[in-house]
């Protein structure tokens, strides 16, 4: 399968020997780019002018409850872009009327063919990442599944990887004023790093957000200033306990001071730990969104009981 993008009014051409038929109702059409480093996050497409040749998703349906987009995804087709095609009129062209559309005419499009360089990557590509957007605005996306249709169209089913539908609104008004500055910028490292940086890098901003959580939280109830400067760990363990009593907000912060410990080399070696993957560092995310609803920092969503 084919797909033309006219780059001049971004009307939509497929077919299945080429792009050549109006694509109706008009698709939602994204330029895609596999992230395989952090560092590919800094090369995101700047448009369709300028970066032709990434790849592009057409997409077929959004839930917005489980955030899965299924859609087709498609590779640069040709040696140049734009090329000349001879299309049928598409009925949203300016030029077009009721008495012309239908009849062929000549076309630069930017062309795509289906996306077989994924079909052929480990795997199928399942579990990589997959960036939907550009330099101005993008949105990250773990594939989880690809099909070849019966069109020989490659679907793909993608997963959102935002971390703004774990992490809750901090409630800022239940935070001591002296507080509130370092809370936020702890979060703000984590919002900025998650599934955009490694792993252990992950991993390291949501123990340090932990650690500026729990002590500040202890401290304004009570808590001797000291623990300030305690690392999560000791921190972890003193919430536990009277007058604290918060005892799965320990766990939560146990668990990713031991994390963080596994993204060290020399641990991994002297322990044979393996290393941090995607998978740890979300569990991190969801560890530090987890421990903000039980300290009662975080901003309740619920919705209220029906009269």
């Amino acid at each position: 399968m084919y797909l033309g993008i006219d780059p001049q009014t971004g009307l939509i051409y497929e077919g299945s020997g080429n792009p050549d038929l109006p694509a109706l109702p008009l698709p939602t059409v994204t330029q895609a780019k596999l992230i395989e480093k952090p560092e590919d996050w800094n090369s995101l497409p700047g448009g369709l002018a300028s970066d032709p040749f990434k790849w592009v998703f057409r997409e077929d349906s959004f839930d917005t409850s489980t955030r899965i987009r299924r859609g087709r995804l498609y590779q640069s087709y040709g040696g140049s872009q734009p090329s000349t095609h001879h299309v049928a009129r598409h009925p949203y062209d300016p030029t077009s009327s009721s008495s012309n559309v239908g009849i062929r005419i000549q076309k630069s499009l930017n062309a795509y063919m289906s996306c077989y360089e994924l079909l052929n990557m480990p795997r199928k590509g399942l579990g990589l990442t997959l960036a939907l957007g550009g330099g101005l605005g993008a949105s990250g996306w773990r594939i989880i599944q690809a099909e070849m249709l019966a069109s020989r169209a490659v679907m793909v089913t993608l997963k959102s990887l935002s971390s703004y539908d774990i992490l809750p609104e901090i409630d800022a008004a239940k935070i001591a004023e002296a507080y509130r500055p370092q809370v936020a910028q702890a979060m703000e490292r984590v919002l900025d790093s998650a599934f955009r940086e490694s792993p252990i890098s992950v991993i390291d901003h949501c123990r340090d957000a932990l650690a500026v959580v729990l002590a500040r939280w202890m401290t304004q109830n009570g808590g001797d200033p000291k623990a300030l400067s305690d690392d999560l760990a000791k921190l972890a363990g003193a919430v536990e306990k009277a007058p604290h009593d918060k005892v799965c907000a320990g766990n939560m912060g146990r668990v990713v001071a031991l994390l963080h410990n596994r993204g060290k080399t020399n641990q991994q070696i002297s322990n044979g730990w393996r290393a941090p993957v995607e998978e740890d560092a979300a569990m991190a995310v969801q560890a530090l969104g987890f421990t903000l609803r039980e300290l009662g920092w975080a901003k309740d969503t619920s919705f209220p009981a029906h009269p």
